[in-house]
């Protein structure tokens, strides 16, 4: 089979990069031939040349694409690619999918990786009528989703999954006290001022703790202020995007995770794999990944006493969190590999071309 990967996505690390690499890598070694046409060069686009991809650039997969750009140039690139299935992620490439499926007649998929499930790509499906087969990476996605298309049967439900992160040169610098570590995108749904607040107050407890900002995003300037006007500067390091860090050597006490709004954490599942203990907000699809004091502690969003309260409580337990984080690692384990996340895809694929 040939499958032909349309993704929105800028030159850096982020979810559906890692996702997309994930799928490409393991799909390759299946014996899938693979496409990847990506919205920018970057991150996916080297990982994708390296295990054996091939790749294409098109900007008009972004949400803002250039004024020069050709939108012929994906139907060309198609026509002559010649894919069974076109697999689209993220609704700027859906939008663009959907054009390039209807052009060169293959069929389109479509994968929802976003915490608001219904989106305008789906609504503008329904408004067309047009009956795009869907793969949701959370069972509330599933559910929303199918509930809003009125068939269900269109939404394949396979649980996002990661491989275990490979040992990497890449470690937190050392602090006197506990190393709280937070990785992601530095964007407004992804909860790093809430993180920040949490942690000043977490100081009042550690003195010596340290906490590490893993990533980049359009709010990078607007953190440094808000640590700055905290007065915690001395205790906080800004990493910028580093491809691959976290794994179980990277020196982490405790993982917070206090996003607005989560399908899936990749960053979750990447701390179950490695066995650093997890502290979340319970938005979206967490609950499903990680369960209440038996995995990780939930809290509830937006809330930088109820996330600092629960870390203390992790870093004050005498196994330091241990007995979660192993929990976590089997359930990790059992659940959410990326072979089995692959398999899940890979039988999509069969339906759908058929």
């Amino acid at each position: 089979m040939r499958v032909m990967h349309l993704v929105q996505c800028g030159p850096t690390t982020g979810g559906t990069v890692s996702h997309v690499a994930t799928q490409v890598t393991h799909q390759i070694a299946r014996g899938l031939k693979v496409g990847v046409v990506a919205g920018s060069d970057g991150v996916l686009t080297e990982h994708c040349r390296r295990a054996g991809a091939d790749v294409f650039v098109d900007p008009t997969l972004l949400p803002v694409p250039g004024e020069s750009d050709d939108p012929a140039a994906l139907f060309e690139t198609g026509a002559a690619w010649r894919p069974n299935l076109i697999h689209a992620h993220l609704m700027h490439a859906g939008f663009r999918g959907k054009e390039l499926s209807t052009t060169i007649g293959t069929p389109l998929l479509y994968t929802q990786h976003m915490y608001n499930p219904v989106d305008p790509f789906l609504q503008a499906a329904v408004a067309t009528g047009a009956e795009v087969p869907v793969i949701a990476v959370a069972e509330f996605a599933q559910r929303a989703i199918g509930k809003f298309l009125g068939d269900a049967g269109r939404v394949h439900y396979v649980p996002n999954g990661v491989d275990v992160p490979t040992a990497s040169s890449f470690r937190l610098e050392p602090a006197s006290g506990p190393q709280v570590l937070y990785c992601g995108r530095l964007s407004p749904e992804k909860g790093v001022d809430v993180a920040i607040l949490a942690f000043e107050l977490m100081l009042g407890h550690l003195p010596g703790a340290k906490l590490h900002l893993v990533g980049t995003g359009p709010d990078e300037t607007l953190l440094r202020r808000l640590v700055s006007a905290l007065g915690i500067a001395e205790h906080v390091r800004f990493y910028g995007s580093v491809s691959g860090a976290l794994t179980a050597e990277i020196g982490a006490d405790v993982l917070l995770a206090p996003s607005r709004g989560d399908a899936a954490s990749l960053v979750v599942l990447e701390a179950m794999a490695s066995g650093i203990p997890i502290v979340s907000a319970a938005v979206g699809g967490i609950p499903e990944l990680v369960r209440h004091e038996t995995d990780g502690l939930l809290v509830a969003p937006d809330d930088p006493h109820a996330l600092a309260g629960a870390a203390l409580s992790v870093l004050a337990r005498e196994d330091r969190g241990a007995g979660m984080a192993g929990r976590a690692r089997d359930r990790y384990q059992e659940l959410y590999t990326a072979a089995r996340m692959v398999e899940g895809t890979c039988a999509v694929y069969e339906t759908v071309a058929r």
